[in-house]
């Protein structure tokens, strides 16, 4: 190991839960919601020390990419809600991000796998293995990591993952991480395409729950990179011939017709319902108040905003017996519901990924990815729009906010290499 860098600080961009930093982000939020993110809210770069290994099964992982998430977003606008009950599973202050790929810079004496030089991309689990504690729980022995019974114990602070967890995250040019969480990365794979194995994941898993048939329809709700790799999974993977898509932006519309969609929707409210009524010449039917509804539907919907209003409408589109898959959570908000059980839906929430099952093979999502980039069956490596070095933050949050002027799909964060 390196000495010297063991010596030195590094950057990392930190997250302060601190009610003076949070209140003087919240005020600037209001005024403008780019406002958050600057000077002396919860948000900043600051030095840490050079990361040590945990334990002689740990690695150290020199940054290459790390992605920007949606829900860091949702965080870095203060836009979760206090009381939701996930937060017992979070600690801080946090560095943030969760999705990085890099190259291993040193191994403990235990690591089996992986050698100095390997390429990774890593998963961000801090599960049962990465905290030491043997024997694993009952849903890492069936590799749902992410439902881990130990994200309070062991040798880490309290947090689910990467980027939750106080001190560990990939915003930063160096990270520790258990060799269990690092997936080698193949000859033919880009750093640029393994960036994205977390939100294909999240689509992946997302998919498996909904189980669409070949001939089933489908509508993709939200256009970001979750939703446009959605449209990528459905017809690449699933093999699904007819998908729709509810968006916002025109550029968005361009790149999911490209990836695949048979139409998509840019309207909102009331008239995306009549709008896909006619495009499918589906009855409509008029209650005396609120919005309209069909028995006739899409079969599936995958959600990828999560909020009342496309619940609502969700829900007022689907085929008898439809199912609505969603991932993530926005604001609690009332919503008319009724149709719910009229129309005998099935709503699943779908939370991240961990070990699938998919054709009769059982393997951590990443691998899935890593093979399907490798056979050419996929390469989004193109949704990739924007890449800022972390001192440039700021601008890197201002174009993921400013979707409509910058075109954003995938914005990350690029390390000197």
């Amino acid at each position: 190991m390196n000495s010297k860098k063991e010596n030195n600080n590094i950057p990392a961009l930190i997250f302060e839960f601190k009610k003076f930093k949070l209140l003087k982000g919240f005020i600037r939020g209001k005024i403008n919601s780019n406002g958050v993110w600057k000077s002396g809210g919860p948000v900043s770069l600051k030095s840490i020390s050079y990361p040590k290994l945990i334990a002689e099964d740990w690695v150290i992982v020199k940054t290459i990419f790390c992605g920007i998430c949606g829900s860091d977003m949702t965080e870095l606008k203060l836009k979760g809600s206090f009381d939701n009950p996930i937060r017992s599973l979070i600690s801080f202050p946090q560095i943030m991000g969760h999705e990085p790929v890099g190259i291993i810079e040193s191994v403990g004496l235990k690591v089996k796998k992986f050698k100095k030089g390997d390429r990774v991309v890593i998963s961000p689990w801090f599960s049962c293995e990465p905290r030491g504690i043997l024997p694993i729980c009952s849903r890492c022995s069936l590799g749902d990591y992410k439902h881990c019974q130990n994200f309070q114990k062991g040798n880490l602070p309290i947090g689910m993952h990467l980027g939750v967890t106080r001190g560990y995250g990939g915003f930063s040019p160096y990270l520790t991480v258990h060799e269990s969480q690092c997936f080698l990365i193949p000859e033919n794979v880009s750093f640029e395409q393994a960036v994205l194995a977390d939100p294909f994941s999240v689509s992946f898993h997302s998919l498996l729950l909904l189980n669409p048939h070949p001939d089933s329809h489908i509508l993709v709700y939200g256009l970001g990179i979750i939703g446009l790799l959605t449209i990528l999974c459905l017809k690449n993977i699933f093999k699904v011939k007819h998908i729709i898509g509810i968006g916002r932006y025109q550029f968005q519309k361009e790149i999911a017709l490209k990836l695949g969609a048979d139409h998509i929707f840019l309207s909102s409210g009331g008239l995306i319902i009549e709008e896909i009524a006619e495009y499918y010449n589906f009855e409509l039917y008029t209650p005396d108040r609120g919005l309209k509804w069909m028995l006739d539907g899409v079969n599936g919907i995958v959600d990828t905003i999560a909020s009342a209003e496309t619940f609502e409408i969700g829900e007022r589109i689907l085929c008898t017996q439809g199912k609505l898959v969603f991932l993530g959570v926005s604001t609690p908000k009332r919503f008319e519901n009724s149709l719910h059980y009229f129309k005998e839906l099935e709503v699943i929430g779908s939370n991240a990924f961990s070990i699938e099952n998919y054709h009769d093979k059982s393997m951590h999502a990443f691998q899935f990815y890593l093979n399907f980039i490798s056979e050419g069956l996929i390469d989004p490596q193109k949704l990739i729009t924007h890449k800022f070095p972390l001192a440039q933050y700021r601008k890197a949050f201002d174009t993921l906010s400013t979707k409509g002027k910058s075109h954003a799909i995938k914005v990350v964060f690029e390390f000197n290499t």
